[in-house]
């Protein structure tokens, strides 16, 4: 049962850029507020929906009765201890679900003054924090990276759901699009601020009203700003995926192309007014020696005029680029008289930077070819956003592994090349024995230390073409690519029992946590990655029920219809 009256008379907003709408509406996002007394005395709509009951019954000390009970005195002895000193807090408890789940939350309470500086109470924002397994933080821990870093560049950025609707908008976008944060967030972006020119991009992101499985990285669009200026942006996406791997939305960073692309049309009708702009630009013949630059130009690139002219502009080129890369360059080129995109270039001193480049070809009034046009400007603070970005989705936050995604994307390309050279592929699956009494007994700090050091121990054992990954909590998977047998692997697999089961110095304290592993092979056991990673589960389990700190390969006939062992081996191998 949902409290009716919530949803359709939400909470008004207060403040002029929306901030208390962002935080009341989204559905993923609980708030509450106490007063002065310590009291609830405001839940936001996904609250009620969340727990199904009417707001009346959540407010005072109502919402505590849904705190599991093992959990409630631990929260009401934070809570009353924030309130006492008026700081802020944050608290994990477990909080029953209309369906009647408990599921983890995380709430992070922010003291509230008046004008005068009275505090008059807290206001809490709850995330859920229950993936696929109960405990799990490492989403909260990319989120807390994530939209700090958005916020701090002076780069356009927004992140978008699956249904290409705002969820959060940095104060560049708001301050290009002249709206405010209560005006974009949840709406969807590329409908109600699509330029003319772009009709066809938004079925082409969300066919359907679902963000494509093939979301591009690059694209371009235009935007409308409030006045009805249209504003042309090019976006680098990168997909946001949860703990699991499934796509969650889309992180946009973008460029305001608009001055760029208006000089790139009219450079050849103001070729002498070229000093103006910021942007460098370089003029050649149509044999490509260069005729003209301008002073942005000789900034950028450490080159003085007299040293650029008569050159070709491949005195810029890095080196980093294949020949293939230049040749499709100057076949859209020819095709389609310009091209625009990212290139990495040296400057006069030797260092190599990215820059965003637009070329041009200019013709006389009878068609023939006579000059070509290079705008481009440094876009270093981009791509060091892209590299941020990437290390955020693709590796993990405690350890600095690779997490599933990128594992899940190796193991793709090992099993193709196994099948293209004949060789085999290993996967190692490693869990930590007895990690949760290191983190009842040491506490979760030491906990995260130990999974830092089982890293560091499990990265020498490896080859350089081999990947350690982990999965989340304390486990771990090893890519064996261009495996022989099972010979290589069983050795690997020796070296990390003698590696991982020597006690670790965590925090002035010895602390033991050996590893029990499975493993499995391709094509021997499985012929795709998703069996392939449950059937290394599988004899992981088999290793811990046959007294842990071993390892077992997988084998089918292991298993008798109690899910007994067959004899093993010391190494690992059925007899």
């Amino acid at each position: 049962m949902h409290d009716r009256s919530a949803e359709t008379n939400p909470a008004p907003t207060t403040g002029t850029d929306g901030s208390f709408h962002f935080m009341a509406c989204p559905a993923n996002v609980l708030l509450w507020t106490s007063d002065a007394a310590g009291l609830c005395h405001f839940v936001s709509p996904s609250w009620t929906r969340f727990t199904g009951r009417a707001r009346l019954q959540e407010l005072g000390k109502g919402w505590l009765e849904l705190v599991h009970a093992h959990d409630r005195e631990v929260l009401v002895q934070g809570l009353d201890e924030a309130h006492l000193e008026q700081k802020p807090f944050q608290l994990k408890f477990r909080y029953l679900r209309e369906d009647g789940i408990y599921c983890w939350l995380m709430s992070h309470g922010i003291p509230h003054t008046t004008p005068a500086d009275e505090f008059t109470g807290h206001l809490a924002l709850c995330f859920e924090i229950t993936p696929d397994k109960v405990g799990d933080v490492e989403m909260e821990r990319v989120v807390q990276n994530v939209f700090p870093l958005l916020k701090q560049t002076r780069l356009i950025a927004a992140t978008l759901d699956l249904q290409g609707r705002v969820q959060f908008a940095n104060d560049a976008l708001r301050e290009l699009l002249q709206c405010s944060a209560a005006e974009l967030i949840n709406a969807r972006l590329f409908d109600s601020r699509l330029g003319c020119c772009d009709h066809t991009l938004q079925e082409q992101l969300y066919p359907g009203g679902t963000q494509n499985t093939h979301f591009p990285t690059e694209f371009q669009s235009e935007l409308r700003t409030h006045d009805g200026q249209t504003r042309h942006i090019a976006w680098h996406a990168v997909v946001w995926r949860d703990t699991a791997g499934r796509a969650m939305g889309s992180i946009l960073i973008g460029n305001d192309v608009t001055q760029l692309l208006r000089e790139e049309k009219q450079t050849s009708l103001y070729i002498r007014a070229f000093e103006a702009t910021a942007h460098a630009i370089v003029v050649t013949d149509a044999k490509g020696s260069i005729i003209s630059v301008n002073r942005a130009f000789t900034q950028l690139t450490g080159y003085s005029r007299d040293e650029a002219l008569g050159q070709n502009p491949r005195i810029l080129q890095s080196g980093r680029h294949e020949p293939t890369f230049y040749e499709q360059m100057w076949k859209t080129i020819t095709a389609t008289g310009h091209w625009h995109g990212d290139v990495w270039d040296r400057r006069k001193d030797g260092s190599i930077y990215p820059k965003y480049l637009s070329i041009s070809a200019i013709k006389n009034s009878s068609g023939a070819l006579t000059n070509y046009v290079g705008i481009f400007f440094d876009n270093s603070e981009r791509h060091t956003l892209e590299e941020r970005l990437d290390q955020l989705a693709h590796y993990d936050a405690l350890t600095g592994l690779p997490n599933r995604s990128l594992l899940l994307d190796r193991m793709e390309q090992a099993v193709e090349r196994a099948i293209r050279l004949g060789t085999k592929v290993g996967l190692i699956y490693l869990d930590l024995d007895h990690f949760k009494h290191v983190n009842d007994s040491l506490g979760h700090s030491a906990g995260d230390q130990l999974l830092k050091a089982v890293a560091k121990r499990a990265k020498t054992c490896v080859r350089a073409v081999d990947t350690v990954a982990r999965l989340g909590g304390d486990e771990f998977i090893i890519l064996v690519p261009d495996a022989q047998g099972r010979e290589d692997i069983s050795t690997l697999a020796s070296k990390l029992l003698e590696a991982l089961t020597p006690p670790y110095e965590i925090e002035g304290q010895s602390a033991t946590s050996t590893p029990s592993i499975g493993i499995s092979i391709y094509p021997d056991d499985a012929t795709n990655v998703d069996d392939l990673m449950k059937l290394a589960d599988t004899a992981m389990y088999q290793a811990k029920q046959s007294g842990r700190a071993n390892f077992r390969f997988f084998n089918s006939m292991a298993c008798d219809s109690k899910g007994g062992d067959a004899p093993l081996t010391k190494d690992g191998l059925p007899t």
